[in-house]
């Protein structure tokens, strides 16, 4: 056997040996706060925490939104379908010019010269 794979496993032995003794001393005093048990969560707690969450197996028995409360939520989004017959805006560039004449002496618009 040459020298080198001696002296190769010499030390892997001496390392895998020196692994094993440095170990945690079980006779080692405890920390206040791990010899703690652990916090039980009340049903209370958990279904506060799990409010919203539609993994939860509450959320089928949420309170629903009803159709006018609904309603209320949208009133004035153009993404509402009670807007669906609302006339679309015009594109002609009059509304873009119209803007541009109240932005003229805003020194906070990007237009600003």
């Amino acid at each position: 056997m040459s020298l080198k794979l001696a002296l190769s496993l010499a030390a892997a032995l001496a390392l895998s040996a020196a692994s094993g003794v440095a170990r945690a001393d079980p006779g080692a005093p405890r920390s206040v706060k791990a010899s703690k048990a652990p916090h039980s969560p009340s049903n209370d707690e958990i279904d506060a925490a799990e409010t919203g969450v539609p993994a939860s197996v509450d959320y089928p028995n949420r309170a629903t939104p009803t159709n006018e409360q609904i309603s209320a939520a949208e009133a004035g989004s153009p993404d509402s379908p009670d807007n669906k017959d609302q006339p679309r805006r015009s594109t002609d560039g009059k509304s873009k010019k119209a803007w541009q004449k109240l932005e003229k002496d805003n020194p906070h618009s990007t237009d600003h010269q």
